[in-house]
């Protein structure tokens, strides 16, 4: 590659380095020469306890006077970490020592003498019914005696757990020869020696992996990179990496006197690096620092919040106190009036004879492929429409005309977007009971750290759900007890932390939640007249579908997405389909020692209420700001997928709101779900009265 060239295809990542490093980097990625080591040596214990970076060159370093490149050890993802890992020992090896990481061996056992059973010990019936066998131990006994694993479990009962024992009672006669048994004694004695010798390595090596995937948050670094999906779209992604011994020997200072960032090189094909370079002159024997704390990041408490995770317990009194005083200012109640009406005061325009059919015109596929009112004809023009309904995001309400329907609101984000969700309902009502303690780690992250370290305080266990802002069908979602990935995982894109519900009402010993299809319409109260403003109403579909996890669910095993996770329709996994009158009918005989489910969905529907209720009270950007409209031509609604989960008490958790839902299966659960929707919203489209039945109208 020419010079040339090379400044043309990386002129955006050379913006940040000094032009005069520019043709020493060039040479440098042209050659792949590492030669950090000609200038820098690793120091252990001077002066962190830790391996640190050292200039060893006579005369030091001279601010922008030399870049060196950095390699990468590991390049990973979060969710394939773990599995990489176990695969490869020799990485397993290398990372635990740049981190430091020591596991101790577990003692080796000494197996017992055994002694010699009697002819009691043919019999089949246990006489100690009540002791708990290991598993691993009934399998053993069951291969070298030859019998079901229900006899190995008796005789394993009936000898207190003695392997050896168990086996003479069922292979040897009292009177067998003493050879025999010595034979039997050091073939059992050296399988079950091996047995403990290969179960402690295993432990060894996944306890190596779980430190390793506690401490590599200290040492991973981030960055995207495009990448083109199968519809031919390009979307980014996060890589995590983590550099090599040179790179992750760097200690952090608020003041640094090197930059560190990754450097994509498109030469030899496309190659990731790190590169360092001083920023200020440092003499021979001074340590290389950088900053940890991303660039973002300029709130002094804020810095302070996500250096916790290398600063263990500093700063952690000061971030508890920004906790507890936001947590006072959340108790607040804020009541306001709701703004809903059950019966519009204007009377719907209703189709007479003669008139044309309701125009649709419409994006989204589950729609058109449903709509099959009479009454109802689909367009290819939005301007011959009489209702548009869109999948995407709709930005030209300008444009409509008076008459006009839309299927969506004006920054309806405040609620589909979990962030905004979350500040909406803390400004509306401070602290309810059915919404989660959520934080935006983009900016409530000193809040959240002190949160976490006041768990800590208190003896509360910190298990924490995080989630990106805007995205649908359990992506990227992970489930954390540890700070540091949670601190760690804002830099790839904004998330939210949402503690995660520890003790949810459980439907056969597995995890569930429900979506709710609902409603918002807004009408003019006077037809064709906006300065009188518009009437809300918002409605739940009685019909909802239940996602359950395919395995129990209890509170470990984190990474098990058929656990702790219920969206199964993506992926390959198993989908239970299951009816919602069935559903409560099981519920109701499982929990008959709780409420009746009427009452439940009444605290449901009252939940979703409140939360539509502050959207249009409240004004623009924090909620929809409809209340005020007052010029607008076309009449809006909007349909909203709400997920909901249970405590074990009953209590519902209004986990998201999610924009545009694919309603395809509502359509396979009840045919006549779209030409309800269709006539509610514009009584032309059918019979309104019959429509109005599917819906409860809060």
């Amino acid at each position: 590659m020419e010079y040339k060239q090379f400044l043309q295809i990386h002129q955006y990542q050379l913006a940040g380095i000094p032009e005069n490093l520019w043709e020493p980097l060039f040479q440098k990625l042209g050659q792949d020469l590492f030669d950090a080591g000609e200038y820098l040596e690793l120091h252990y214990g001077d002066p962190l306890d830790k391996y640190s970076l050292h200039v060893k060159k006579e005369g030091g370093l001279k601010k922008h006077g030399d870049i060196f490149l950095v390699d990468h050890a590991w390049t990973t993802k979060p969710e394939t970490s773990r599995a990489q890992l176990l695969d490869n020992p020799q990485l397993v090896e290398r990372l635990t020592s740049m981190m430091d990481i020591s596991v101790d061996a577990e003692e080796e056992e000494v197996v017992e003498e055994a002694t010699t059973g009697s002819d009691a010990d043919y019999e089949i019936v246990s006489k100690n019914p009540d002791l708990e066998v290991d598993q691993t131990m009934v399998e053993l006994v069951a291969s070298q005696g030859n019998v079901t694993e229900q006899r190995a479990k008796v005789a394993l009962q009936n000898e207190n757990g003695d392997i050896l024992s168990a086996l003479m009672s069922l292979t040897l006669h009292p009177d067998h020869d003493a050879a025999g048994l010595k034979n039997l004694e050091n073939a059992i004695g050296g399988q079950v020696k091996r047995d403990k010798e290969a179960k402690a390595e295993e432990k060894k090596k996944q306890d190596t992996v779980n430190k390793i995937m506690s401490e590599m948050w200290k040492y991973s670094q981030t960055y995207e990179y495009a990448v083109v999906d199968p519809s031919g779209q390009t979307k980014k992604e996060s890589a995590w990496y983590i550099m090599d011994e040179v790179g992750s020997s760097m200690a952090h200072s608020d003041t640094p006197n090197c930059i560190c960032a990754p450097f994509i090189y498109v030469g030899r094909g496309t190659v990731s690096y790190s590169i360092i370079f001083p920023i200020e002159d440092i003499p021979k024997g001074g340590a290389l620092t950088r900053d940890f704390v991303p660039a973002d990041i300029k709130d002094p408490m804020t810095r302070k919040a996500y250096l916790q995770i290398y600063n263990d317990a500093q700063d952690a009194a000061e971030l508890i106190a920004v906790y507890e005083s936001d947590k006072l200012e959340d108790n607040e109640v804020k009541p306001f009036d709701q703004p809903f009406t059950k019966t519009l005061t204007r009377t719907p325009s209703q189709r007479k004879a003669g008139d044309r059919k309701l125009r649709v015109y419409t994006t989204t596929e589950w729609v058109a492929t449903n709509c099959n009112l009479s009454n109802v004809e689909l367009v290819d023009s939005e301007d011959q429409a009489d209702l548009l309904w869109f999948s995407q995001d709709f930005k030209e309400f300008d444009k409509l005309t008076k008459g006009q329907k839309i299927n969506q609101f004006e920054n309806e984000s405040c609620v589909t977007f979990k962030q905004n969700l979350a500040a909406l309902v803390k400004s509306a009502y401070g602290t309810v009971p059915w919404s989660s303690t959520t934080y935006n780690l983009t900016t409530e992250l000193a809040p959240f750290v002190g949160h976490y370290l006041w768990n800590q305080e208190h003896h509360h266990r910190n298990l924490w759900i995080c989630k990106p802002w805007n995205l649908a069908r359990g992506l990227q979602i992970t489930i954390q007890e540890d700070l540091a990935p949670l601190v760690r995982l804002r830099d790839t894109g904004p998330k939210i932390a949402q503690e995660y519900i520890q003790t949810p009402v459980l439907y056969e010993g597995r995890k569930f939640d429900l979506r709710y299809i609902v409603l918002l319409k807004s009408t003019h109260k006077v037809e064709g007249d906006p300065s009188q403003g518009y009437e809300f109403q918002v409605m739940v579909y009685k019909m909802f579908w239940i996602r359950l996890a395919n395995h129990t669910f209890d509170l470990d095993d984190f990474e098990n997405y058929e656990k702790h996770f219920t969206v199964m329709n993506y992926g390959n996994y198993n989908l239970t389909q299951l009816l919602y009158t069935k559903f409560i009918e099981n519920f109701e005989k499982e929990h008959a020692d709780k409420k009746k489910w009427s009452e439940i969905q009444a605290d449901i529907n009252e939940a979703i209420k409140a939360i539509f209720a502050a959207a249009i009270v409240k004004p623009r950007p924090e909620g929809l700001g409809a209340a005020d409209d007052k010029t607008k031509p076309y009449e809006a609604f909007s349909i909203y997928g709400i997920d909901v989960m249970l405590k074990d008490d009953c209590q519902p958790v209004v986990v998201e709101v999610n924009f545009s839902p694919d309603c395809t299966r509502a359509c396979k659960y009840d045919p006549d779900f779209l030409n309800n929707i269709l006539t509610v919203v514009d009584p032309r489209a059918g019979s309104l009265d019959q429509a109005v039945q599917a819906f409860n109208v809060l």
